[in-house]
């Protein structure tokens, strides 16, 4: 697996807030600036998402991928289980209280796909775009 395509942000809100937001996979599309829709296929045991399918588009591909989901109380972390155009990925978001109602939010993304031709610096920089994305729409949900 390559090295992981990091960014951050600082959010005007708390850390529960901010959790909150990446947890509703329901609802994912709102916010993951790759994922045209989720399915949630299995919930644990306090009934949040342990299992979603989502279909991603990026870089002129369409796919449907399996993610479980881990959580902490400052962290959501998805790992690919299943899917056709990826073969490993893991993305995880990391939350820390910066003890005056705002979190500094890190989202950590690795991904290698089963694409041929698809160079590793374009891949990367698709996800560092998507990053950027994803972290501005989260900022925008957890603020509003």
């Amino acid at each position: 697996m390559s090295k992981p395509v990091t960014r951050s942000i600082e959010i005007g809100a708390p850390v529960s807030r901010v959790i909150e937001v990446i947890s509703d996979l329901e609802n994912t599309d709102r916010w993951a600036n790759e994922a045209k829709s989720a399915e949630v296929t299995e919930h644990d045991a306090q009934g949040r998402p342990a299992k979603i399918d989502v279909t991603l588009g990026a870089v002129g591909f369409t796919t449907t991928s399996t993610y479980a989901v881990a959580y902490t109380d400052d962290s959501v972390t998805l790992t690919f289980v299943a899917g056709k155009l990826i073969k490993e990925s893991t993305i995880a978001y990391t939350a820390r209280d910066l003890g005056d109602g705002r979190t500094h939010l890190d989202m950590s993304s690795t991904m290698e796909v089963t694409v041929k031709g698809v160079p590793r610096w374009g891949l990367e920089r698709a996800m560092g775009s998507s990053a950027e994305k994803n972290l501005q729409s989260i900022k925008k949900d957890a603020e509003g």
